[in-house]
Parts: structure tokens; C-alpha cells; sequence
């Protein structure tokens, strides 16, 4: 017999995140991010889930010891790559016994980690609780299971027979008043502890169940920072992508999505851009001043737990979050983790490209802090798919997405000179309707492809007359335009996707109209992380043109365009 938490009381006013509440070491640009899990406990919970249940006995060992016996090579490593955050599991989902081994261990890593510069935050499951050990520890755990059309669910599907789910790994019903002060209880442990952030992951089952927990943690949250004096912890969550689930954003400072299903690159000849359309999408569907955090859940090489993507794999993964306005988000266990603490050569090759790209990240922060996209060519997108936004990117056309269910996020429609609506997009509400307009009205101009010919961008750059960019041979690099506040900076980023044939003396042809009229007197100059410093050639400034070529493009290189200081008066 099951219990359901009926009638479910909502708070009458969700909690809503302010950008004065995201502290400075989290804003965008600001942090290089790792992940940590560890401990027995993550141990434990590999076991007993498919993606962990193939780990060896040394994988398993290194994991459950991350925290203590390998803890100060871990810091050291940490320090090397210049991480400056990272997350620690706090609780996955046993009894508060069973995790006690693993908070008294974190206590020491929080302590050594703000020692040395590097924020923490806490990962908790917001749903999941193993039988053999909450039911018998915490036995009112018990009646807090979630069901689903009278059916009883497990984590990776319900309980139906011949499933490949874990029978140990019951979910719960975050609609449970009970359920949700048991898991603040564990929250507010790791406040105690010092945590500079709360993680929720796996939040499934009723959104208004899992709405409440993240509003009652943000409470909690400003609660404790009167009571103590400390600065509010930073809440965050796996929420996914979906426009219909996403709003639930809305509550927390950060965006974290592991939406990644291979990393970028010129994969068998097909060149792939989906992490980058996925960022753009993101970008569209959060608030302007939430940091947003990008990870891939399967790498080229198969699944994140199970392989080490190669070092060029590691460098254009980071450049191309950091491009379009993300951090790259990194899952270390399993594999690489333990191949990294025995020294095997193939995980430190990809820690030190790791080291390499983090530190110019480290070095040039002004790139990347409070810049913003220079684009006048919007595109709407209703889901993260969207054909007409890959071959956007491959012909480097300045473009960012709107998305459909959230037009009121993101960058300002009226910032935006065009706006393209592809083909195959679903009926427009009233709102909607009313929001396109309004951009019409105000001079704005729609573009209704037929279809999604290669024409479309040429239509949209007519359109837009704002900033475009040309590459001779184009190849496979592909571009991205940001700004800086007042416009005195401008960034081209150009990132290589071919990780074998680095991009010798491109012709670079950059037309900013609609961004600077004159560009006489402006500094321009090339930076890369890469090993071999660019070659900036045959510069000419032209009215609003700057031509040059460069080379060679190894992974990823910025070119910077600098106004001449202001004459003072």
C-alpha cells in the first residue's frame, strides 16, 4: 500500500534567484569548474547503477578514497589546473549513518579547499534513497516513495520486470513534506560544513514537488546567511533542458546542464556543433546573469566515466563553452579519475591541455568576464534541435537563439536587428504573436524561410547589416563575436574543429557595421593558449572592416579589437 502526499500544498509565491545574490567567484567567466564526486558512499551508489557497475576494483578504491588517502594529491592537481570550484557528494541518497563516514571527511576537503582559493559546493540527491539503507536507518523514509499511474519507480525506469534499473534505488516524492525536511536537514549539515553552494541532482518525478524543495532551500538559505554572517550559499540544479521543465531555473542563481553527447570536433568527416548549438539554446532559455555550467554526459570516446578524451578533445571542449558564454563542466570518475591519481600518461596529457587552456583562461578573464554577444540576427528555436542553427555556426554567421517557450530570457528581442523563424515551427500563442509584432512594429525585421536552404544566412546578414565575418579557406574554424560593456572591446573568438590540421594563414575579413563606424586607431591583437603563438599579418583597418591574416589556428585563438583611450578633457 502507498501513501500519496494529497492535497499537496504549493508555497503560494515560489522563490525567485537575483543577480545580487550571484557572489562574484560564480559569475560567468570568473571560475574554471571540476567535479568531485567521491567517497564510499559514490562508491556504493557505482555499484549499484549501470554506469558504475563495470568499474574495476582500483577505480572503485581511488573513488571511495578520494577525499582522504588521495585527497592532498587530488588538492595538488587541483591547484596545477587552476580550478577554483568544484563540486563534493554530500549525500546520494542513504542513511544520515551511512553518509556520516563521508561529511567527516568533507569537512577536512572544504576546510583545505578555502584554504587554497577553491569554492565547494555540496551535490545531494534530490530523489534518491537505497532501500538496504535509508528504510533501515531512517525508516520513516519509507512511505516517502514515489509512484507513477499506481506504479512504483526506480531510479532509470518503474518497476517492471526485466528492466535495467537498480531495485535498491527507490525514488521519492519530493511532494512529501517529510521527504523534503529530511533532505534540508542534510542540506543545512553541509552549511554547517562550510559549502560555499547546494547541488540538487536527479530531480524527477512531479515538478511542483521538486519546485518546492529548490524554493525551501533558497529559504533555508537566506536564513542560515542572517544567522551566521556568512555569505548565502549559491543554490543550483539539474533541471535539463526542456523548455516545458526549465522554468524551475527561475529559483536558482546557476544553471548547471549536462546536456553534451559527444565532444566537439570533425568526427568520420561530420563536423560536430552540437554542444555549441545546445550553449546558444541555454543561453536563450536562462536570465542574462546566470552563470551557466556545460558538461557532456557521453564523450566521443563513450561514456564520460569510461574514457579520457584526448587532449585536443579537453582544450576545444573548454575554448568552445567559454566562447559562447559557458564554463565547461568536467566529470572526472571512474576511468580517468584513477588513471589520473597512478600518474598514467594518458590522463596526465589531458590534465596538463586541461592546465594549459586554465590558465589562459585564468590570465585573461577580462575576455570572458561580462562580455556579451555582439550578434543582431536572432534565431527562434522550440527545442535544442534546430538544423538552421548548425549551419548557422559552420558558416560563422553572429546569430543567437530565442527560444520559443521563453522569449522573455536571454538577450532582449529588441536588441536583435532580424529575427529568423525556421521551418516546422509549432503555432504561435497570443503572446507570442504579440511579443513578434511588437519586434515588427519597432523596425525589426522577421525572415520566414520556406526551407532551410544555405540562402537563409545570406537573407539574414542582408537583413541585419550588423557585424559579419568572412574566412579564406574556411575549413572547419568557425567564429564568434562578443563585446565588452560600452563597446571599447570587441572579441573574436575562432575555434578549429579539426583537431588534426591545424588552420594555416586564414584571410580573416571582419565587418563591423552597426558596431563601430571608424575602426582607425584601434589596437588589435591575437592570443591563443595553444603552444604556438598566432601570427597576426597584413593588417588594414578600413572603416568599420579590419582585414588580416592569421595563422597558424592550433585549437582556438582570440583576436582583440581595443579602441584608442578616451583623450582626457
Amino acid at each position: 500500500m502507498f501513501r500519496l502526499p494529497l492535497p499537496f500544498q504549493p508555497a503560494p509565491n515560489l522563490y525567485r534567484a537575483r543577480p545580487e545574490d550571484v557572489p562574484p567567484w560564480a559569475e560567468q567567466g570568473n571560475f574554471r569548474f571540476v567535479r568531485l564526486d567521491g567517497g564510499q558512499i559514490e562508491s556504493w551508489k557505482a555499484e549499484r547503477t549501470w554506469w558504475g557497475r563495470h568499474f574495476s576494483a582500483d577505480e572503485k578504491q581511488v573513488l571511495a578514497h578520494i577525499y582522504d588517502r588521495y585527497f592532498d594529491l587530488m588538492l595538488s592537481l587541483l591547484q596545477q589546473a587552476e580550478f577554483n570550484w568544484i563540486w563534493v557528494t554530500w549525500s546520494s541518497g542513504w542513511s544520515l549513518e551511512d553518509e556520516g563516514e563521508n561529511r567527516a571527511a568533507l569537512k577536512n576537503v572544504i576546510a583545505r579547499c578555502h584554504e587554497h582559493g577553491i569554492h565547494v559546493s555540496a551535490y545531494l540527491s534530490a530523489v534518491n534513497m537505497f532501500r538496504s539503507s535509508a528504510w533501515r536507518g531512517d525508516p520513516e523514509t519509507r512511505h516517502y516513495g514515489l509512484w507513477m499511474h499506481g506504479i512504483p519507480m526506480f531510479y532509470a525506469g518503474p518497476a517492471w520486470p526485466g528492466l535495467r534499473i537498480s531495485w535498491d534505488r527507490r525514488l521519492a516524492d519530493a511532494r512529501h513534506p517529510g521527504w523534503r525536511a529530511y533532505l534540508l536537514n542534510k542540506a543545512e549539515l553541509a552549511m554547517d560544513a562550510g559549502v560555499d553552494a547546494i547541488f540538487w541532482d536527479n530531480l524527477i518525478g512531479y515538478n511542483q514537488g521538486l519546485a518546492q524543495l529548490l524554493d525551501e532551500t533558497q529559504r533555508m538559505a537566506e536564513r542560515r546567511a542572517r544567522q551566521t554572517g556568512r555569505p548565502k550559499v549559491v543554490v543550483y540544479a539539474n533541471v535539463h533542458l526542456s523548455p516545458g521543465r526549465f522554468g524551475m531555473n527561475d529559483i536558482n542563481e546557476v544553471i548547471w546542464e549536462e546536456a553534451g553527447k559527444d565532444t566537439p570536433g570533425v568526427w568520420d568527416g561530420h563536423w560536430q556543433v552540437d554542444n555549441a548549438r545546445k550553449i546558444k539554446f541555454l543561453c536563450g532559455e536562462k536570465q542574462l546573469w546566470q552563470p551557466l555550467l556545460y558538461e557532456n554526459d557521453l564523450c566521443h570516446g563513450g561514456p564520460r566515466e569510461r574514457c579520457i578524451p584526448s587532449p585536443a578533445e579537453q582544450m576545444l571542449s573548454i575554448a568552445e563553452a567559454y566562447a559562447f558564454g559557458a564554463a565547461f563542466s568536467r566529470n572526472l570518475e571512474g576511468r580517468f579519475l584513477c588513471a589520473l591519481i597512478h600518474g598514467k600518461p594518458e590522463a596526465r596529457a589531458a590534465w596538463s591541455a586541461i592546465a594549459q587552456y586554465n590558465r589562459f583562461l585564468t590570465r585573461h578573464r577580462e575576455l570572458y568576464h561580462q562580455a556579451q554577444p555582439a550578434a543582431r540576427i536572432a534565431l527562434l528555436s522550440a527545442k535544442p534541435y534546430n538544423p538552421l542553427a548548425d549551419q548557422f555556426l559552420r558558416q560563422s554567421i553572429f546569430f543567437e537563439t530565442k527560444v520559443l517557450a521563453h522569449l522573455e530570457k536571454g538577450i532582449p528581442l529588441d536588441r536583435f536587428k532580424v529575427l529568423v523563424l525556421p521551418p516546422g515551427l509549432p503555432r504561435l500563442d497570443a503572446g507570442q504573436k504579440a511579443r513578434l509584432e511588437a519586434f515588427a512594429g519597432a523596425g525589426g525585421v522577421i525572415v520566414r524561410p520556406e526551407n532551410a536552404g544555405p540562402e537563409i544566412a545570406a537573407r539574414a546578414e542582408a537583413a541585419a547589416d550588423g557585424p559579419r565575418l568572412r574566412l579564406e579557406p574556411r575549413g572547419c574554424v568557425l567564429g564568434q563575436l562578443t563585446r565588452k560593456p560600452g563597446g571599447r572591446m570587441l572579441i573574436l573568438h575562432l575555434l578549429n574543429y579539426d583537431h588534426l590540421a591545424p588552420a594555416h594563414a586564414v584571410k580573416i575579413r571582419l565587418d563591423l557595421r552597426g558596431l563601430v563606424q571608424n575602426l582607425a586607431g584601434w589596437q588589435v591583437q591575437a592570443l591563443s593558449p595553444d603552444a604556438g603563438p598566432p601570427r597576426l599579418a597584413g593588417l588594414s583597418l578600413d572603416g568599420s572592416t579590419a582585414a588580416f591574416a592569421l595563422g597558424p589556428i592550433e585549437h582556438y585563438t582570440v583576436v582583440t579589437l581595443s579602441a584608442p583611450p578616451v583623450a582626457k578633457s
